[in-house]
């Protein structure tokens, strides 16, 4: 901890001592006069490149300026780089945003840090319509399109350069779309799948020349906006027809059967996410043209019912978890420092426009406890510019009841850090990419100036699906009306009908869910909204049914979910990024071995057909040949006499 406490106090009066400095300081002098850094040219360097690292994540950049003399460069932070200028955003543009950032859940609080620096003192308490996984390295996107900048990193094994132009959340996911220099065409990459830290170029580096084709169909999606590759004709079973209508369009039905079946013609322009699509149907449906489609698909699952069981005792689940824990340990020191120095900066910024506030109010308004508000403030009382005489100090005291600050040093709203900007951007577009958003209200208008402030091109853009019923059941919610159901449970493949009392609704992670009283469980259930067939309005809902005090979740194990030990080779690595997992381990010979809960073996039957032979469960032997199984339920829709 006082180590911790070394670096942080040295980043704060590294901040102050380069702050609107009259002229650029050497290293040497910032070594000199900024306790903390180590002896020795090399040595200093290093911590002090670190240091600017560290402090660029947060927003504050430092400058290197060319000076005369041995050292060629000194480094000052400029006032017009570290305070963000005036938007003059209206009282109900201020809402807006406000009312967006609570209502869109993104990760930790960053989406609060940064309207408090946009000058919304008290943050809005709304239920929450939204959540948005957070991918790492999408800041660095962010900040890479905000700046024109070519990033580069790893994907798929291989060293990309990519000029980046927008980034889009699709089905529960992140995407980089950008023009790549190696293949120089338009390509999408999904941010998760991006290996190691995203190396960001100069600015201007990733303009592009003319106006080039970046296409946003991405690499999952069955179907693009593009020619098709192919035409499949498929038959579906009743139970899905009117889902795989919804997805597929009226248009593309082509025989309406007696038994409620139905056969569609559609284009596709990927086989394999074609192929992923058509398995998570289960033994529903079956391709009937083309031949080769067909046999393809038959070919996979063959390939599945053949694999030889993987060898060797699987590992438990503590040592996964253990793994996993220590991969985690090793990789958050940074970013407990960073979490540390940006909420004492936003502590200071706030208290520089206060001036006195209890100190309760202050470990509430940051979500500290009392002693931790004390600590820090403490410690950032003992920081200032050169050469710490008291009267350069900050001047803040700090005891149990009251904080009193004079930072005339501090006063102005700093700029948005790149994961600040993702945070409200994406919070922005996400109500306004829903059902009913006034794409010119003061919402819109409040986004438009926060983009032209911090250089953003049009760079995020957030799908959120439309379901069928979506409209009818948030009525359901808000109005407290009692609804009955027909409900498709993809967990057992069964049409249900209960009776239940929505209580909320929101988007998680790019799919509706409802959190409603189900009468038929005698409990509250999570609802995908999309897998409602009907909904019919019976009432008022009883009285006495609480709000969940948190929003629906996309998963959550139940009591009796068994735990799977997976291992996936490259061709199913998608697997350990794409599905909720307990734990997770990097082995020797590349693959990688995941603990999955598994409440329902059917959601797992279509998770293991779809990741084909590169996934092997190895534990508990009741699963180890659960693939085979249902590959082979399957192929007897393709076989039915063998």
């Amino acid at each position: 901890m006082a180590s911790a406490n070394a670096k942080l106090e040295r980043l704060t009066d590294l901040i102050l001592a380069l702050l609107d400095a009259p002229a650029p300081v050497p290293l040497s002098r910032i070594a000199t006069e900024v306790p903390g850094y180590p002896e020795g040219h090399e040595a200093r360097r290093q911590a002090f490149e670190r240091d600017k690292r560290l402090l660029r994540e947060e927003g504050i950049i430092v400058d290197a300026i060319p000076i005369g003399g041995e050292e060629q460069f000194g480094y000052r932070i400029e006032p017009t780089t570290f305070f963000l200028p005036d938007l003059g955003l209206e009282a109900d543009e201020q809402a807006a945003l406000n009312l967006a950032v609570a209502a869109v859940h993104i990760g930790d609080d960053r989406g609060g840090d940064a309207l408090r620096k946009l000058g919304m003192s008290e943050l809005a308490e709304v239920q929450p319509v939204a959540a948005l996984a957070v991918t790492s390295g999408l800041d660095r996107l962010f900040r890479a399109i905000a700046s024109t900048a070519e990033v580069r990193f790893t994907y798929r094994g291989e060293t990309r350069v990519v000029c980046p132009v927008r980034l889009r959340f699709a089905g529960g996911h992140w995407y980089l779309a950008g023009w790549s220099r190696e293949r120089e065409a338009g390509r999408n990459f999904r941010v998760d799948r991006i290996e190691g830290v995203v190396s960001i170029g100069v600015a201007g580096s990733g303009a592009v020349e003319g106006d080039p084709v970046i296409s946003l169909e991405l690499p999952e999606e069955p179907w693009g906006d593009g020619e098709a590759a192919s035409t499949l004709t498929v038959s579906v079973d009743a139970l899905y027809a009117w889902k795989v209508i919804g997805v597929v369009g009226e248009a593309a039905v082509v025989e309406q059967r007696d038994d409620g079946s139905i056969v569609i013609e559609v284009g596709v322009a990927r086989d394999d996410a074609a192929r992923s699509w058509l398995l998570s149907f289960l033994d529903h449906v079956e391709v009937l043209e083309p031949v080769d489609a067909r046999e393809g698909l038959i070919s996979w699952l063959d390939g599945i019912v053949q694999a030889p069981a993987r060898s060797g005792e699987p590992p438990s689940l503590d040592a996964l978890l253990q793994s996993t824990g220590t991969a985690s340990a090793a990789s958050s020191t940074g970013s407990q420092m960073q979490d540390r120095l940006r909420r004492l900066l936003a502590m200071l910024e706030w208290l520089a426009s206060v001036g006195s506030a209890p100190t309760t109010q202050v470990a509430e308004r940051f979500g500290m406890s009392v002693d931790e508000v004390i600590d820090e403030l403490e410690l950032a009382a003992c920081c200032g510019r050169p050469p710490y005489s008291p009267d350069e100090l900050m001047d803040i005291i700090v005891d149990r009841e009251q904080v009193t600050a004079r930072l005339p040093e501090m006063q102005g709203r700093r700029q948005l850090t790149a994961s600040e900007g993702v945070v409200v951007a994406a919070a922005a577009t996400t109500i306004l990419s829903m059902p009913g958003a006034d794409p010119d209200g003061p919402l819109s208008r409040a986004l438009g100036k926060l983009r032209a402030a911090l250089g953003e091109r049009p760079a995020i853009q957030v799908d959120i699906p439309d379901p069928p019923l979506l409209l009818e059941i948030q009525a359901a919610a808000v109005q407290r009306r009692q609804l009955e159901v027909e409900y498709l449970a993809s967990s057992t493949d069964e049409m249900t009908s209960r009776l239940i009392d929505p209580l909320r609704v929101a988007a998680i992670d790019g799919r509706w869910y409802a959190d409603a009283f189900c009468h038929r469980a005698g409990e509250r259930r999570t609802f995908r909204v999309d897998s409602f067939k009907s909904v019919t309005d019976v009432g008022p809902q009883p009285p006495g049914i609480e709000l969940p005090d948190k929003e629906p979740e996309a998963f959550t194990p139940t009591a009796d979910a068994e735990v799977a030990i997976v291992t996936v080779d490259s061709s199913a690595a998608w697997v350990a990024d794409s599905i909720p997992v307990l734990a997770r381990r990097a082995e020797p010979d590349g693959t990688v071995t995941v603990a999955v809960s598994v409440s329902a073996r059917t959601w797992f039957e279509r998770i293991l057909l779809q990741a084909g032979p590169g996934a092997q469960v190895s534990a508990p032997p009741s699963m180890v040949g659960l693939a085979a199984s249902a590959a082979g339920r399957v192929l007897r829709r393709y076989r039915p006499t063998v």
